[in-house]
């Protein structure tokens, strides 16, 4: 449950701290999005995958689900919104990616 506290909260942290900073834009419309929110979401991964060590992609699931809820209620529904569903699903591939190597890592440790 804790895992789910951390990658959750880091979604909406990430999509809301840039949107109260640049007045009311998308994070995504800014350079730290790619710089320092991608990154930092892709270690969160990493590390609930490592902790988890099952079902992986659960981490990357809740990050964008957790960005596209925040997303929404700041934003709402607008005539973008399948495109910017298949951008968050294209942004999950390097958490993806992390996950997968974290839960490996984990479970090639616990085999120790």
């Amino acid at each position: 449950m804790k895992l789910y506290a951390l990658t959750g909260g880091l979604a909406v942290a990430v999509w809301l701290i840039p949107w109260l900073l640049l007045g009311g834009k998308e994070a995504w419309d800014h350079p730290s999005y790619f710089l320092v929110s991608l990154p930092l979401m892709t270690l969160a991964a990493g590390y609930a995958g490592y902790q988890a060590r099952t079902r992986a992609w659960r981490w990357p699931l809740a990050l964008i689900l957790g960005q596209f809820a925040t997303l929404l209620l700041l934003e709402g529904f607008g005539n973008l919104l399948p495109l910017g569903i298949i951008v968050l699903v294209i942004l999950a591939v390097p958490m993806m990616a992390g996950a997968s190597i974290g839960a490996w890592l984990g479970r090639r440790r616990q085999r120790r």
